[in-house]
């Protein structure tokens, strides 16, 4: 298991990729917001996305409409992937969901 030093380091880094993806996304269609710690992205002013970290477990925790997802860091890979073992990754899943829920288009993600 990776250190919590690692853990913090790569969680910021993809919690910032997220939170920059929505730079430029028209805040009527989805926008980004952070606030203790965890990331919520709300889609056309109704529906939120949260993401949030969770140092004891070394996870990245993704929670939308009636579900959540749980993401262990791949160290090989470098990336976030679902801990169901379904081949989930975190930073192509919301992008998925951005364009879904908002008509947004994300290619820095996935």
């Amino acid at each position: 298991m990776m250190n919590e030093s690692d853990f913090r380091r790569y969680a910021d880094e993809a919690m910032d990729s997220v939170d920059a993806a929505f730079d430029e996304v028209d805040p009527d269609l989805a926008e980004a917001d952070r606030s203790q710690g965890a990331l919520v992205i709300t889609f056309r002013q109704s529906h939120k996305l949260i993401l949030s970290p969770q140092a004891p477990l070394r996870q990245l925790w993704l929670a939308f409409r009636d579900q959540a997802w749980h993401f262990g860091r791949d160290e090989r890979a470098g990336r976030w992937l679902d801990d169901r073992g379904h081949g989930v990754e975190l930073l192509a899943l919301i992008a998925q969901l951005a364009s879904q829920q908002a008509g947004v288009s994300l290619p820095g993600l996935g």
